[in-house]
């Protein structure tokens, strides 16, 4: 299956490099994030508003319009979300009673025994974005509408007309009505896209004042959105390859390579079974040489590694109690007088035996001896290789 695969990825291959693929941004699969720096915006918008309330609606329409200014700075996180903050001015009108808090100063009652009320608020106000637009059709560049929907809070840090003797004469003036009222609001920002780089919009916003006493107004107001870095995003790329037909002649070819392969994965096929069915020919593995325990020079101690090996080789000769064993004792004749060696070589060969002995190993099994020639003859530089107990199986 590889080989018929590897044949028609190989022709299809040859007949497309003739042909160019051509590589283009997909939108469909989602955008890529920009930088912090890029899809920042300034927003500036002013308009009128209508104030509602308990006492408000007491009032005639045409005195209930009030007028209001904003000024943020946002961004957009994706083409979908984004978010701005700022600072939020409205001058509300409407109507109270003869002891409210901003009652204008001065102003006749309404026929219906209220009175004008007016008021300025300034506060701080943050709002999450959310590009319905982009979010319900797909991102696209250079769309010119976009509608999006905003909705956040903030407070009001409130002033009321008033007067206040200046100069030793009353006037009329805003002062301080020390009360901060909470806000939360709900808009949808129509923008149209003048440049890369400005946005007209008309917003249309409802929002609530004060939430104790429900007092709530409903806005509209032009602005302008001033983009700064990179506004637009970046989709993944995909390639398109060109579609391709066959020529009688390249199709006969290609059926003709597809039968040579399979003739060859049949061949191998046949191999292979062949292979499967042929007897698993045992391997005989010379043991005779069972272990090798080294030391470092003049030493005859067991080492904790050394210690390790030995049990497992006490594990073979316990379970082969009618197998003996030669222990032999050698030291290398470079270094050391004859008589050093040979006490050497005894106890190297004792220590290995008893310590078998301690593990289990019976020690009618065990034949220690020494050799007081070289372990293997290759000169000085070999010594270390001469310091050694050899474990072999007795003939």
């Amino acid at each position: 299956m590889i080989a018929l695969a590897s044949l028609a990825i190989g022709a299809a291959s040859t007949s497309v490099s003739a042909q160019e693929v051509t590589f283009v941004e997909d939108c469909s699969q989602g955008t890529l994030l920009n930088k912090n720096k890029d899809n920042w915006f300034l927003t500036v918008e002013g308009g009128s508003n209508v104030l509602f309330g308990k006492h408000d609606i007491k009032a005639d329409l045409k005195d209930r319009f009030g007028a209001n200014a904003a000024l943020y700075v946002g961004k957009w996180l994706t083409p979908n979300f984004g978010f701005r903050f700022g600072a939020n001015w409205i001058m509300p009108k409407g109507a109270t009673t003869a002891n409210g808090m901003y009652r204008k100063a001065n102003a006749s009652a309404f026929s219906n025994g209220y009175y004008p009320e007016k008021f300025m608020g300034l506060g701080p106000e943050f709002d999450v974005m959310v590009n319905l637009t982009n979010w319900w059709c797909g991102y696209r560049p250079g769309r010119v509408y976009n509608a999006v929907v905003h909705g956040g809070a903030g407070a009001y840090f409130t002033a009321s007309r008033s007067y206040e003797m200046k100069n030793g004469k009353s006037e009329l003036s805003w002062v301080n009505a020390h009360n901060a009222i909470m806000f939360a609001n709900v808009g949808l920002q129509n923008n149209f896209a003048v440049s890369k780089h400005v946005d007209l919009f008309l917003d249309v916003q409802y929002e609530i004042i004060d939430f104790s006493a429900l007092t709530h107004d409903v806005s509209a107001s032009i602005g302008l959105n001033i983009n700064f870095g990179k506004t637009d995003w970046n989709c993944p790329v995909t390639a398109i390859c060109p579609t391709w037909k066959y020529t009688d002649a390249e199709g006969d070819a290609l059926v003709a390579r597809l039968n040579q392969a399979e003739n060859k994965i049949k061949n191998l096929q046949q191999q292979l079974d062949a292979c499967l069915a042929r007897p698993a020919q045992k391997q005989v593995i010379n043991c005779e040489g069972l272990a090798t325990v080294y030391y470092p020079i003049n030493q005859s101690s067991l080492s904790s590694r050394e210690k390790t090996i030995l049990k497992s080789v006490a594990q073979v000769m316990i379970e082969n109690p009618n197998q003996k064993y030669v222990l032999t004792g050698w030291a290398d004749n470079y270094t050391g007088t004859e008589e050093i060696n040979t006490r050497l070589r005894n106890a190297r060969v004792d220590g290995v035996k008893n310590y078998l002995v301690s593990c289990g190993v019976p020690e009618s099994q065990l034949d220690a001896r020494i050799d007081a020639s070289n372990l293997t003859d290759f000169g000085v530089k070999g010594a270390p290789l001469d310091r050694a107990v050899t474990i072999k199986l007795a003939d």
